[in-house]
C-alpha cells in the first residue's frame, strides 16, 4: 500500500496548521507517520496502540515482526529512571484494518495501491504500569516520525496535548488516573496457588516416607 511520497511533507504542515488553531481543516496522509494512541484506565492500567501503513513506512517495510519492531521504536521513562522498550513489556495483540478506526488529532487521508482499498497494521499494549507518571520516547534509531495522542477511556475523542514527535523526542509527563499500586492477585490466582503449595508439602511428605523405608529395609 502507498500513500504518496509526499505524504511526510502533508503530515507536517497538517500539525503546524493545527497548532495554529484550525483543525476543522487539517487533514494529513498517514503513511509515513506512526499513529500512536494511548489510553490510561481508571483500574490503573494503560493502553497503547502504534498504527502504520507497512507500504508506506518506510523503516517498517519489509520488516519480518513489524510489531516487535514498532515496539523496539517506542521506549517507556519512569520517574526512576527505569525505562522499557514496549517489546520488552510483553507480546502485542496484532489487528489489520482497512481504515484507521478512531478519531485521530488531524483528518486523515488513506489511499491504497492504485486508490485501493488501504491495510492499516496495529500492535496493541496492555500494561499494568508500577510509576506514575510516564513518559514516552521515540527511540532515536528507530527512524520513525510519531503522531501522538491521548484518548478518553469514556469516548475515545482525542485529549488535549497531541504532539509530533522525531527520534529522541519525549511526551510529556503523563500522570496515570490513580495512583499505581501492587498487583493484586484475583482468587482464582490464590487458589491455584494454595493447591500449588499443598502439592508440594504432599510431595514432601512422600518423599520422607520412602527414604525412612529405605533405610528400615536396609
Amino acid at each position: 500500500m502507498t500513500l504518496g511520497v509526499r505524504s511526510a511533507w502533508f503530515g507536517w504542515i497538517s500539525v503546524i496548521l493545527g497548532m495554529v488553531g484550525a483543525p476543522a481543516s487539517v487533514w494529513a496522509h498517514s503513511g509515513e507517520i506512526l499513529l500512536v494512541r494511548m489510553v490510561l484506565h481508571q483500574n490503573a492500567s494503560v493502553t497503547l496502540e502504534a498504527t502504520a501503513d507497512l507500504a508506506a513506512n518506510l523503516p517498517l517495510r519489509g520488516s519480518k515482526n513489524p510489531g516487535e519492531a514498532m515496539g523496539k521504536a517506542l521506549r517507556l521513562r519512569l520517574p526512576s529512571g527505569r525505562s522499557w522498550t514496549l517489546d520488552q513489556i510483553g507480546r502485542a495483540k496484532i489487528s489489520l484494518r482497512d481504515g484507521f478506526g478512531h478519531e485521530a488529532p488531524v483528518n486523515l487521508e488513506h489511499a491504497g495501491p492504485e486508490g485501493g482499498v488501504p491495510e492499516l497494521y496495529t500492535a496493541a499494549w496492555n500494561w499494568r504500569p508500577s510509576e506514575s507518571p510516564l513518559r514516552l520516547e521515540v527511540v532515536g534509531e528507530s527512524g520513525q516520525t510519531v503522531l501522538f495522542w491521548l484518548a478518553s477511556e469514556e469516548t475515545g475523542a482525542v485529549l488535549p496535548g497531541w504532539r509530533m514527535l522525531l527520534g529522541g523526542d519525549k511526551t510529556a509527563s503523563i500522570q496515570l488516573p490513580v495512583p499505581p499500586s501492587p498487583l493484586r492477585w484475583n482468587w482464582k490466582a490464590g487458589v491455584a496457588v494454595g493447591f500449588a503449595g499443598m502439592g508440594l508439602v504432599l510431595q514432601g511428605v512422600l518423599v520422607v516416607r520412602r527414604v525412612r523405608r529405605w533405610r528400615a529395609g536396609s
